[in-house]
């Protein structure tokens, strides 16, 4: 096997490094109401859909599934949590 001659400077294929995806929590409005102790009317005036000049939770920090529910963002909720919002 004369034809399969080992390169000097071969560098062997390597894999290339696992792509880590980050994962962002979001809870449902329900989950978020009793996170932080209020009713869910509450949580939906904080969204304040129609006139998000008002929204307590900007709309950033929300978003609706295909189906139509909303989910909350994770670092919302710690940031009301702190008092920060």
């Amino acid at each position: 096997m004369n034809w399969i001659k080992p390169k000097k400077d071969w560098i062997p294929h390597q894999k290339s490094p696992t792509k880590k995806f980050l994962v962002e929590k979001a809870y449902s409005i329900t989950q978020v109401a009793e996170m932080l102790a209020v009713s869910r009317r509450t949580i939906f005036k904080w969204l304040s859909i129609d006139e998000p000049e008002y929204a307590v939770i900007p709309p950033d920090a929300w978003f609706r599934l295909p189906s139509g529910h909303i989910r909350i963002r994770e670092w919302v909720v710690i940031k009301i949590k702190r008092g920060e919002i």
